[in-house]
């Protein structure tokens, strides 16, 4: 079983819920993905944060340039966040010396606050992030896609470019359409699990 489908395996058994919901959206439904149980579950985190490295990888590769962190809508994002960047240095160091894989950039980590503190640094974003840093923002799950626009404008307000939108799950209920001028990534989709 490859690390996606172990994922997959590990969504089902942890995150689908059945019942009646209200999502952050304010929409009702009979599914619920807690995804906070793969986010924080030692192997759920560890496999997403795989997952995602390779894809930021890959959109580097493509694009010709690096991503430099990334960062997502505290709460959903916080322990997805920290892992990635944890193991973007683990596996720039491992690479470091090989010739047949080139060494990959550790990525900064950073969390976007739905109001910035009144208190302190009075940050919207935690983390000092240079302006025209590359980004990705990071959502644990995307339904109509509201709170991670949020986080997006919060992320260019701050002068951060960003490169890729990427998700654990999207609940196919407008999200990538509302996500559409962003490179949007679901790393599954509803219908994949069959509901």
């Amino acid at each position: 079983m490859d690390e996606r489908d172990r994922l997959k395996a590990l969504i089902v058994e942890k995150c689908v819920i059945h019942g009646d919901f209200v999502l952050a959206s304010g929409q009702r439904s009979k599914v619920f993905f807690d995804c906070k149980r793969v986010t924080l579950d030692p192997e759920g985190i560890h496999l997403i944060a795989g997952l995602l490295l390779d894809l930021i990888d890959d959109l580097a590769r493509r694009d010709g340039r690096p991503i430099d962190a990334i960062g997502g809508p505290t709460i959903g994002a916080d322990p997805v966040v920290g892992h990635v960047a944890g193991l973007s240095w683990e596996r720039a160091i491992q690479g470091a010396g090989s010739r047949s894989r080139p060494a990959l950039r550790p990525l900064r980590g950073f969390l976007v606050r739905k109001e910035a503190k009144n208190h302190g640094t009075k940050r919207g974003i935690e983390n000092d992030i240079p302006k025209g840093s590359r980004v990705v923002i990071f959502e644990d799950v995307v339904t109509t896609g509201g709170s991670t626009l949020e986080a997006i404008g919060r992320a260019e307000e701050a002068g951060l470019e960003v490169a890729a939108v990427v998700t654990v799950v999207d609940r196919e209920q407008g999200g990538a359409e509302a996500l559409a001028r962003y490179r949007y990534h679901p790393l599954f989709k509803k219908s994949e699990f069959g509901l």
